[in-house]
């Protein structure tokens, strides 16, 4: 009787994410990413000073982002 349970442990599947699994998954998602990291670029351009220094952003800071490839953080 104890050997069943043993088996039937090691039979059960692994709730892990096997690395390809996790691999794929990440790069599924890298479109939407970089969709917002577009999306949010672009509104902070738009915002006036004010608005950038209650977020505590120089528009300095703001442009030097919006230069950047959507791909880089």
């Amino acid at each position: 009787m104890i050997s069943t349970c043993l088996d039937e442990r090691r039979s059960a599947p692994s709730k892990r994410p096997t690395p390809v699994l996790s691999l794929l998954s990440h790069i599924a998602a890298l479109p939407a990413l970089w969709y917002a990291r577009i999306q949010t670029r672009s509104r902070m351009q738009r915002m006036d000073d004010d608005t950038l220094l209650d977020l505590g952003l120089r528009r300095d800071q703001v442009e030097t982002m919006h230069r950047k490839p959507f791909w880089r953080e």
